[in-house]
Formats: structure tokens, C-alpha cells, sequence
């Protein structure tokens, strides 16, 4: 065989060895450095809209197992993790050894994980931040062993000043005119024993009448401070009319915010995820629970007293870890009667924050396009345990939120909203409804004027966008 047939085949053959490890390695490129990559802030994000119901960056069991050391111990493709991640069934149904040894060992205690609507991208950015993990500092109230677990309603304090001076003036009265009785009864003793005229013992009426008209200028000044007094006492009980700060009612299931939003880290949103695209930000349905309470069957304060019955309203046997009247994913003859512990009934909730019908107010204007935080309004929640109405004075005590506007007037009031939209300054540029509310301020006398407002001092204010125009808030 020739010198040059032999090289040929050799080129061949290494041709051929270079192509498949290049079809091999392909499929695979794009998942290179998923732990490697990514962007560590926007995956703290992602981790705690998507992840942190359920995982824990620790090592710490939440309702699904710690992410600590998840680079190390995953013993499949990176390929099959952004699948697992994206569709959890398509990577069961691949047969890979490890994904199905997963299953095995966890599916008992937690089930299978959900399809996360998250990207590869994102998938990066999560890893990225479990496998950099730093936890955060509890000097400021942070997360972990600093966070509170039970948190007592504020007394509110009144002020009963007035009430007891009120009492007193009238047992001092009362004994000034038992003992004006008895002086009067011991002259007339002392007068009847010398045959003296005795002096007839008026009532009290008369004794009122007599002391007041001989005391007439004390007795106006003292009058005008005694009306003045209940004026201001009514005034401030007619001011504090639908204001409710403290508010705290019973719920019928125990639950801390403490314990979820703090300690566990759950993102206010996952719960009540319907503050960034509605009206209201709703009360978490009972399937929301079970997201994580099918896994977690005891509580670390209510044992499973509170969590039992969670399952007794949406129907969920935590024995084996199915729902009444399902087997097998068929339905069972009975399914719609209430069997066992299974109530049926809903969670009744009793609702915390609430305007009058005539108000209107989203949280989706305040959340997505303000991008305020749920603590600008809502106070220090993760020190709550029932939901809660916060006072001005908690609003402002918080000291990790950037920007945080200061506010003098009662939460939840009309002073304080629009005292909110006169200091809140925006950037026209942070959202296209701001841009189109600068485009319309263009086209009348009045926006113009406003426009010229901007100008001279060179910020805007919600205020000046028509934050404070009566028809943005009242029907």
C-alpha cells in the first residue's frame, strides 16, 4: 500500500474522530459554565421569585431539598439540569440514572418540582448566586437566627389624661360638698346647744348654684378649659374615623411572616404574586400553601396543629400524601363529599387592609411601574406574624430601604397618599407609562405649566404627573 493511500486514510480517520466528538460536544456548548457564569444580583432576584418557597441556598431542608453544593454533587449533564429545571417530566422521561435516583429519593417526601417559567439565562444567574451564596448580614435584621418568630400587636396607648382630671374633679367635688354638708351640720349642732337661729341645710343643687355664683370668674376660666379639652378630644376621635394603624385581626389559621418571609426568605410576591399584574395583591389561595405544605407537614412553632388544617380545607391526606377522592389520578366514586378530616370548606380569612369602595388603588401602578418595595407600604413585615396594618411610625423606623420617603400622616389615609405623591420623585425614563404621561403633558396650557414646574427645579414628582388630580383615585 502506498505511502500516500495510507495518509489518506489516516486524515480520514482522524477527520471522522473530529466530527463526532464535535457532534457530541455541540448539544453541550451552550450549557458550558452554568455554574460558572451569570449574574449573581439578578439570580438572588430569580432565586427569590422562583426557588426560595421551596429550596434554601444553604444546606438547610425547606420544602425541597438545600442547593448548597449542588455544582459538586449533580451527576448528570448540564444539558439535563436546565431541562430538570425547565420541565422536570421531559427529564424523568430521558431515563438518566441519576434524575431517577432524585426522584426516588425525594418524590415521597416532596413530590415532584413544578416547570419553572425561567429561562437558560436565568438558570445561570440562579446558579450563580447558590453557588456564591453569602449570607446576609443580620446586624440589620436580616434573615436567619435575627429574625423574630413571634411578633405581638402594638398596644396602642391612649391617652386617658383628660378622662382621669375629669374623674378626679368630680370625687374632689363631691367630697367639697360632703364637707360644706357636715361644717353646716355642726354649726347648726353648735347654735341649737347655744339656743341660737339655726341655717337651713340647701341641697346640693342650691349649694351648686350658690358657690357658682359667688365663684363666677374661676368657674368661666375653668369652663373654657373644660371645653376646650372635650373639643380637642372630639375632634381627634372624629380625625381617627376609618384610620385603623395597628390593626391586627384573628385569622383562623396561625400563620408568621416571621417565619416565611424572614427566616425562609420567600419572596413577598410568590404568595401574593398578584400585586404586580392587579388591582389587589390577594390573599394566597390554599394551593399556594401546598406548594410547599406538601412537603413540609410540621411547623417549627405550631407543630402540626395550624398545618392540619391547611389539608382538612383543600382535602390533602398527609399519610400518604394524596388527596381525598384521587387514586391514581382517577376519580373516585364520592370524590365531592367531604371524607375523613376533609372539611370542604375554604379558608376564611379575615381581611386586613381595606378602602372604601369609592378609593381606587393598584398595586400593580405601585409595584411594576413604581417599583416600590411592599415594606414602603406594609411596614417591617418580616417581623409580623398575622398580617397586619402598619403604623406611620414602623413605616418610617425601617432603615433598609432605599429611598425610603419619610411620611407624617396615618398609613393608609388620603394625607398620606398624596403627602407620598408630592415628595416621590420618578424617572421618566424608568417606565413607558411615564413616558406617555410626559408625551400628553405636552398637548394642554396646563401641561405645559407643570412641564415648566419640572424645569425649575429639575425633578418630577408623582404630584406633577397628575398624582394628585381626584379622578386618578376616586370613582
Amino acid at each position: 500500500m502506498s505511502p500516500v493511500l495510507n495518509e489518506t486514510r489516516l486524515f480520514h480517520k482522524l477527520f471522522r474522530t473530529v466530527v463526532l466528538a464535535a457532534l457530541v460536544a455541540i448539544p453541550t456548548l451552550s450549557f458550558a459554565g452554568i455554574f460558572d457564569e451569570g449574574d449573581y444580583d439578578n439570580g438572588e432576584a430569580l432565586f427569590k421569585a422562583n426557588c426560595a418557597s421551596c429550596h434554601k441556598p444553604t444546606a438547610e431542608n425547606l420544602a425541597a431539598p438545600g442547593l448548597a453544593g449542588v455544582a459538586e454533587r449533580w451527576g448528570a449533564s448540564e444539558e439535563l439540569l436546565v431541562t430538570w429545571i425547565q420541565n422536570p417530566q421531559a427529564a424523568i422521561a430521558t431515563g438518566d440514572p441519576y434524575v431517577t435516583g432524585l426522584v426516588k429519593q425525594w418524590e415521597a417526601s416532596y413530590g415532584i418540582m413544578n416547570a419553572q417559567l425561567v429561562s437558560e439565562g436565568d438558570i445561570k444567574d440562579i446558579m450563580n448566586y447558590v453557588v456564591n451564596y453569602v449570607a446576609p448580614d443580620n446586624a440589620g435584621g436580616g434573615s436567619g437566627d435575627a429574625c423574630p418568630t413571634i411578633h405581638d400587636a402594638v398596644e396602642e396607648e391612649s391617652d386617658n389624661t383628660a378622662i382621669w382630671f375629669l374623674i378626679l374633679g368630680v370625687f374632689f367635688l363631691i367630697v367639697a360638698f360632703a364637707a360644706a354638708g357636715v361644717n353646716r351640720s355642726l354649726k347648726n349642732a353648735i347654735a341649737e346647744r347655744e339656743g341660737k337661729e339655726t341655717t337651713e341645710v340647701p341641697t346640693y343643687a342650691e349649694a351648686v348654684r350658690i358657690w357658682v355664683t359667688g365663684n363666677r370668674a374661676f368657674v368661666s376660666i375653668i369652663g373654657f378649659f373644660v371645653v376646650a379639652v372635650l373639643v380637642t378630644i372630639g375632634y381627634g376621635d372624629l380625625m381617627s374615623v376609618g384610620v385603623y394603624e395597628g390593626y391586627e385581626p384573628e385569622q383562623p389559621i396561625w400563620f408568621s411572616h416571621a417565619i416565611h418571609a424572614c427566616q425562609n426568605e420567600i419572596d413577598c410576591e410568590y404568595c401574593h404574586h398578584t400585586a404586580r399584574e392587579s388591582k389587589h395583591a390577594s390573599i394566597p389561595s390554599t394551593n399556594i400553601c401546598m406548594n410547599c405544605h406538601k412537603g413540609i407537614k410540621k411547623g417549627s412553632v405550631s407543630g402540626t396543629e395550624e398545618i392540619s388544617k391547611i389539608y382538612a380545607a383543600i382535602g390533602f391526606n398527609p399519610d400518604n400524601g394524596s388527596y381525598y377522592g384521587v387514586e391514581n389520578g382517577e376519580e373516585k366514586d364520592g370524590f365531592k363529599e367531604p371524607q375523613d378530616s376533609w372539611t370542604g370548606e375554604p379558608v376564611k380569612w379575615n381581611k386586613v387592609h381595606s378602602l372604601p369602595d369609592h378609593v381606587y388603588f393598584s398595586h400593580a401602578q405601585h409595584v411594576t411601574v413604581g417599583g416600590l418595595d411592599c415594606r414602603n407600604c406594609h411596614g417591617p413585615v418580616e417581623t409580623y406574624t398575622l398580617g397586619r396594618q402598619a403604623t406611620v411610625e414602623e413605616v418610617n423606623a425601617q432603615t433598609d430601604i432605599p429611598g425610603l420617603i419619610q411620611l407624617s400622616k396615618p398609613t393608609l389615609t388620603m394625607g398620606w397618599c398624596i403627602e407620598c405623591h408630592n415628595k416621590a420623585e420618578i424617572d421618566l425614563t424608568s417606565s413607558d407609562y411615564y413616558v406617555e404621561i410626559h408625551e400628553r403633558l405636552k398637548g394642554s396650557e396646563r401641561g405645559n405649566l407643570e412641564l415648566q414646574r419640572i424645569k425649575d427645579d429639575e425633578k418630577v414628582t408623582v404630584k406633577e404627573l397628575g398624582g394628585w388630580e381626584c379622578s386618578k383615585c376616586h370613582y
